[in-house]
């Protein structure tokens, strides 16, 4: 096992290993694009985390418990640091169903969802610089993130337009100030 971009990767090896195959056969499944792999600059195949426990799943593989990660993660993106601390320290009640990475910078924030895909964002819309609706626009234009969850919040009163948007391109929309149980809540029934 590896470490590659941040996140968790297996050799072919060990992926047959896993699986119950020889290695040949994870690399057929590579090759035919079956299991997506990155390749080193030495020419070997290493499959990510992400890709591996959903390619299990599909064919019906046990997947060990060691291996899949069970908590789900929530990406919180506010431009101010103290809502941020907030929300996490709201979440740290539920760590052992959620592990959460905060950001205060919407260039960060988009950073972080291309090394690691979070399963829900949390995510202010009037911040400085690159607004959330700019965020939303730029997740939502792409199909590696297109399908992310999004709750967008923000205590100031919305135009039409903007209502409108939201209801477009976004899972919910929480006002502030919010009690951290119902956006828990509002998390857990968008992952369910």
């Amino acid at each position: 096992m590896n470490e590659q971009f941040g996140e968790r990767t297996f050799t072919t090896f060990e992926v047959a290993r896993l699986c119950g195959v020889f290695h040949t056969t994870v690399i057929n499944w590579v090759n035919k694009s079956k299991l997506k792999a990155r390749v080193t600059p030495g020419g070997h195949r290493r499959i990510p985390l992400s890709e591996l426990v959903p390619f299990m799943k599909k064919y019906d593989m046990p997947v060990p418990a060691d291996i899949e990660d069970v908590h789900r993660q929530v990406l919180v993106l506010d431009d101010e640091p103290m809502m941020t601390r907030l929300i996490e320290k709201g979440f740290t009640k539920f760590s052992d169903r959620f592990s959460v990475q905060v950001s205060n910078n919407p260039v960060d924030a988009l950073v972080l969802v291309g090394k690691k895909l979070p399963d829900i964002l949390i995510m202010d819309l009037m911040m400085p610089v690159m607004d959330g609706f700019q965020v939303c626009q730029i997740l939502k234009s792409s199909p590696a993130t297109k399908d992310m969850k999004i709750i967008a919040i923000s205590g100031r009163k919305l135009s039409s337009a903007q209502q409108d948007f939201l209801s477009k391109n976004v899972d919910e929309f929480v006002q502030k100030p919010f009690e951290m149980n119902d956006l828990v809540a509002t998390v857990d029934r968008l992952l369910a």
